[in-house]
């Protein structure tokens, strides 16, 4: 096994960027959804709606990107706007149609549920089997990391190990339950309904695993990678 590619999300719910390197510690990757975008009402906005999050329309419309350390927004029409700039919330708000601010995290992880996210190549094969007319890519997915693997593993063969990747140790915990998030268009990905219905009936409905940290450090693209 060895890393295909390599994921960071400095705003929840936002598009994100690729990289040639991560860095992670007991939190999970350094930098991952610091950030996330509030309502009125103190949720912060998903695809879904749920206790903590609101779905918010047209977020996947949005990248986030961290250069130095300053997170900036890119908006459809080519601008970006540093989340230090007094004129931020207001943009957002005129572009999601509904008064929002850009927050940190603070005490509460703005994870939907494990820190880091893991993809395997022979799962997306397989789905992508499963429905053939429609375009899967890991982008709808929002990995972490992407592990290029044998087609026979599969998401079981990971859960309760140990994945370590050079001096990094991650501890596979538990699969991703799936929502709609993964039909919505972003970029040059069309919607497509599709999608899910064999991830809930193939799948049963989870489709990718989380892991935690165990030990921390810094892996990269094309690192070799082992399950214990």
């Amino acid at each position: 096994m060895k890393i295909q590619s390599l994921w960071h999300y400095p705003i929840k719910s936002l598009l994100g960027e690729t990289l040639s390197k991560l860095d992670l510690d007991e939190r999970g990757v350094v930098g991952d959804r610091q950030f996330a975008i509030s309502d009125d009402q103190g949720k912060f906005g998903s695809g879904k709606n749920t206790r903590r999050f609101r779905r918010i329309d047209n977020l996947l419309s949005l990248r986030a990107v961290s250069k130095e350390g300053v997170v900036s927004i890119g908006f459809p029409d080519g601008c970006a706007i540093d989340i230090s700039s007094e004129k931020i919330n207001h943009r957002l708000t005129e572009f999601l149609g509904q008064p929002v601010t850009v927050v940190p995290e603070r005490n509460i992880p703005h994870f939907d549920d494990g820190s880091v996210h893991l993809l395997l190549s022979s799962e997306v094969a397989k789905l992508q089997s499963l429905v053939p007319g429609t375009q899967i890519d890991e982008r709808r997915f929002r990995p972490n990391i992407t592990l290029d693997v044998p087609q026979d593993v599969t998401d079981d063969d990971l859960i309760g190990r140990i994945l370590t990747i050079d001096g990094v140790q991650l501890e596979v915990t538990h699969k991703t339950e799936r929502c709609r998030m993964v039909t919505i268009a972003q970029d040059d990905l069309e919607f497509e309904p599709d999608i899910l219905r064999p991830i809930a009936r193939d799948f049963d409905v989870k489709f990718g695993v989380y892991a935690k940290v165990v030990q921390s450090g810094s892996i990269a693209i094309g690192q070799k990678a082992s399950v214990s």
